[in-house]
């Protein structure tokens, strides 16, 4: 391990614990799971170990370093007989074929067993990064330091197992939380300060299971609470997560919400699925040729190599809830604690544990008091959107079919994680492009088919890490 991973987790451990917990590499185990961890492969060139972001790439199938590729190496054009169909060329350009990892851009220094990350520095065991220093066994995020075991970091510092923050500072097992400060073994809070076992609170300080306490008598807690989870992590190198503690709640009935809460907007909107359709039809034609009618019968095929929803229903009032767990939880959330945003909302503002519950709280009995508090939003819905069906975790959308973690994009269907993007179908991680089909982990688009790992490409099809193409075909690490 770089001794600067070493230092910085030393740093972060004594901010958040109180003192050091030694060597990382103990922990190293614990701190992966909550992350999509990397794959790693030999080097088809030199036998060297090849860290890989996405596991998608079929087994068996070449793998190089991207400090291996030679850009400026020409291939001899194909011949006649080598283009006359698909089958042809694959086998003509086979020779040629190799899935890079190991991809580091920019000014990225000190970054070891790590992908797909751009100015980094000092990363370890990482992949999916831009900005980002002091990092090991971290996943998908931007601009954050001094994080270890947290996936989903988004302009944040000083996390330990953490999973989708935004501008969260100095918190432990803290989840799907934005604007947050010192929180520990907490859920779905917003604009948060100094909170223990805590769950969908708005603008709060000093809680210890929602209930707001004096701050002298929440540091005292906490401080007792720090010291047991020191212990736990010294003696066994690990410490439950908070999914694990709420497992173990006992089954009660919910508290349900006042009946005069109103009903959200999206509830009483209409939805035109036609509108998508169309697109959809105009896309495939731009792209084929030809178009093609009926999206929901290529489904299955646009689904492919996609993060995909599930399906779950409220504890409170039993309606249907679409939810991405890359999203919110790579460990598995308790079905019978999954709640609606305005579900949530209610139960943050109303329920408490007694305060003799929030003076005893310990680790270890944490279960057997927090139960009817712990209940998980797992969606996500913001600025003004119209026309979402069967989506989830949307941020300024419009039109936009089956397809989860949607920012400022429209006309998207089956896929994930489009943004800033229109008319595309079948994505996995789509940035800035436009009418796109069943394209992956790739910025600036414009009318192309099956692409992975490309940028600023357009009128392209079939083709892996690469840069600056045009009207181009079955290219593989070509700039």
């Amino acid at each position: 391990m770089q001794p600067e991973i070493q230092r910085a987790w030393d740093k972060t451990c004594a901010l958040l614990l109180g003192e050091k917990l030694g060597n990382i590499e103990d922990y190293s185990e614990w701190l992966k799971e909550l992350i999509d961890k990397n794959t790693y492969r030999k080097s088809s060139i030199s036998g060297k170990e090849v860290a890989f972001a996405i596991p998608e790439y079929c087994k068996g199938s070449k793998a190089i370093s991207f400090d291996e590729i030679d850009f400026g190496k020409r291939f001899e054009p194909l011949n006649i007989n080598e283009i006359k169909d698909i089958d042809s060329i694959l086998e003509a350009v086979n020779e040629r074929v190799y899935y890079c990892g190991n991809i580091l851009l920019g000014n990225s220094e000190n970054v070891e067993r790590s992908s797909n990350l751009s100015d980094g520095f000092a990363v370890t065991d990482s992949a999916q990064f831009f900005k980002v220093k002091y990092m090991a066994y971290c996943t998908v995020g931007r601009e954050d330091s001094y994080c270890f075991g947290v996936h989903g970091p988004g302009g944040s510092e000083f996390l330990i197992r953490c999973s989708q923050t935004v501008n969260v500072r100095r918190s432990f097992e803290l989840w799907v939380s934005t604007n947050t400060s010192d929180c520990y073994y907490s859920y779905g809070l917003d604009n948060c300060s100094n909170c223990l076992f805590s769950f969908n609170l708005k603008n709060k300080r000093n809680c210890i299971g929602n209930l707001e306490l004096a701050r002298d008598k929440y540091d005292e807690i906490k401080k007792k609470l720090l010291a047991e989870l020191v212990i736990e992590l010294k003696k066994n190198k690990s410490a439950p997560s908070l999914m694990d503690i709420v497992r173990r709640c006992k089954a009660e009935k919910p508290f349900a919400p006042r009946s005069a809460a109103p009903e959200s907007k999206e509830s009483n909107e209409r939805f035109d699925k036609q509108v998508i359709e169309r697109e959809f039809f105009d896309t495939t034609k731009i792209i084929f040729g030809k178009p093609l009618t009926g999206m929901d019968n290529y489904s299955e095929w646009l689904c492919e190599h996609t993060h995909k929803m599930q399906e779950a229903k409220s504890a409170i009032s039993g309606k249907k809830i679409l939810w991405l767990p890359y999203g919110i939880s790579l460990l598995p959330v308790p079905d019978d604690r999954i709640v609606t945003l305005l579900e949530a909302r209610h139960l943050g503002e109303t329920a408490t544990l007694a305060p003799s519950e929030a003076e005893n709280i310990t680790l270890k009995n944490a279960h057997g008091s927090i139960g009817k508090i712990a209940y998980f939003k797992v969606d996500v819905k913001e600025g003004e959107n119209s026309n979402l069906i069967d989506c989830s975790f949307c941020i300024q959308c419009s039109n936009c079919y089956k397809t989860s973690m949607m920012v400022r994009s429209k006309n998207c269907a089956f896929g994930m994680w489009p943004k800033d993007s229109t008319n595309c179908f079948g994505m996995d991680s789509l940035m800035d492009s436009n009418f796109c089909v069943k394209c992956y982990h790739s910025t600036k688009l414009t009318r192309c088919f099956e692409m992975d790992n490309c940028r600023d490409c357009a009128d392209s099809m079939f083709c892996h890490n690469c840069e600056s193409l045009s009207n181009s075909m079955f290219c593989f690490n070509v700039k």
